[in-house]
């Protein structure tokens, strides 16, 4: 989950939510790529975080009660590859470029570090290698291309989470998004008028609107997980809309 604090208690927005607004940016991106590349990276870039049902997830709640963010380290000793092996299993059922992508996203996630204090994901980490090397085998796409169509899925990510946390600065001052398919470093910032840009600009056309849903928890402090997932279905969903412009 993505959690902000909200003047009302907690502002939560699901992966889910922020991938579908990952999805809407990739889809205006303006990338050269053939239908038989572009749909399925479409597909793998709105769903790399799926694989849990989120409002249920064990993990959701911090020592002190209070909804976890995403970045929050959970507490528990080690990782939960739950999730990591879920969307794999989903990603690999749904075309070999979708579980290419997927799993160079699991390792731009974990660093070598977190592989040597860790047996356990060592050896999943062990098996997503040599399955990249198959697949890229198997697809006839050499290691520069998947990182360059990797590299689209990650920048469209990580804008999509500076959206969703609400980290974008006000009056005008600039934030590094990510390193864009071209090689290029991203920067995004509200205009005068109001409008959010990114130089340089990306996209296809010189304006666009998109958002993401989330919900408004009064509570501040929950007893378990299957109270806050109560909570969670009963509050109502809101929308926050975005426009871009060149």
């Amino acid at each position: 989950m993505i959690v902000t604090s909200h003047k009302e208690g907690w502002q939560i927005s699901t992966q889910r939510s922020h991938g579908l607004l990952v999805a809407m940016l990739a889809y205006q991106y303006d990338i050269d790529l053939p239908n038989e590349v572009m749909v399925p990276t479409l597909i793998a870039i709105a769903e790399h975080d799926d694989g849990v049902e989120e409002t249920k997830d064990k993990n959701n709640l911090t020592p002190a009660g209070a909804p976890r963010h995403l970045m929050v380290d959970d507490g528990s000793e080690g990782v939960d590859l739950t999730q990591k092996r879920s969307v794999m299993e989903l990603s690999s059922s749904n075309s070999q470029l979708n579980a290419l992508l997927t799993s160079l996203h699991i390792d731009f996630l974990f660093n070598p570090e977190d592989r040597k204090e860790n047996k356990e994901l060592d050896e999943f980490m062990s098996e997503q290698d040599e399955s990249r090397k198959k697949l890229l085998k198997d697809l006839d796409i050499s290691k520069k291309d998947a990182d360059k169509i990797y590299r689209f899925l990650e920048w469209c990510d990580a804008f999509s989470l500076l959206i969703c946390m609400d980290k974008i600065q006000p009056e005008g001052r600039k934030m590094e998004i990510s390193e864009s398919p071209e090689g290029k470093m991203s920067e995004v910032f509200y205009k005068s008028t109001g409008e959010m840009t990114v130089e340089p600009w990306p996209f296809k056309q010189k304006s666009l609107k998109v958002f993401y849903e989330y919900k408004v928890l009064n509570q501040l402090k929950f007893k378990s997980t299957e109270e806050l997932d109560e909570a969670s279905r009963k509050a109502e969903v809101h929308r926050k809309e975005f426009t871009l412009m060149e």
